[in-house]
C-alpha cells in the first residue's frame, strides 16, 4: 500500500503543470523512450513527470533547460545553471573538522524535541593556518 506524500504547495503545482505540457511535447516529438533516456530518468518517471503527477528533481530540471531549451516559469534558470556535482560542503569540511580540538568547541543550546530528536547548537573556533579555506563560505546554516 502506498503511503500519502507531502502535499505540493500551489508554486509546485503550477510547475508540475508546465513540466507535464513541456514533457509531453517531447514524448510526442522524441517518444518516450528517448526523451526520458535524454533526461537521465527511467521511462515510469518521465510518464509520471508528463501525466503531471510527480514533480521531478532540479537535476532533471536542469537537464530538460540546457538539452531542450525550456524556459521554467516559477525557476530561477540562473540557479539551475550552475555545476550539475559541485563539491559537497562534507567534503570541503573534512580538515577542518580534524583539526578541531576539545578546547574549541563551546556548547552554546541543546534542546530536545518531541520526536527523540535532539537540536544541538556548536560554537567551533577553527585555526586560522595559510591556505585553510574560509569557513562562511562552507558551512551552511540549516535550521
Amino acid at each position: 500500500m502506498k503511503r500519502p506524500g507531502p502535499k505540493h504547495t500551489f508554486a509546485e503545482k503550477l510547475l508540475m503543470k508546465q513540466i507535464a505540457e513541456e514533457f509531453t511535447k517531447r514524448k510526442m516529438k522524441l517518444g518516450a523512450r528517448e526523451a526520458a533516456k535524454q533526461l537521465g530518468v527511467s521511462l515510469a518517471s518521465f510518464y509520471n513527470y508528463a501525466a503531471g503527477s510527480d514533480l521531478p528533481r532540479v537535476e532533471v530540471l536542469r537537464t530538460a533547460h540546457k538539452k531542450w531549451d525550456i524556459k521554467w516559469d516559477l525557476i530561477d534558470t540562473s540557479t539551475l545553471l550552475k555545476a550539475a556535482k559541485p563539491i559537497s560542503a562534507q567534503q570541503l569540511l573534512l580538515p577542518l573538522i580534524r583539526s578541531v580540538r576539545e578546547e574549541d568547541v563551546e556548547v552554546i543550546e541543546v534542546v530536545g524535541g518531541n520526536d527523540s530528536s535532539l537540536r544541538v547548537m556548536l560554537k567551533i573556533r577553527f585555526a586560522t593556518n595559510e591556505g585553510s579555506l574560509p569557513t562562511k563560505a562552507l558551512v551552511p546554516r540549516h535550521r
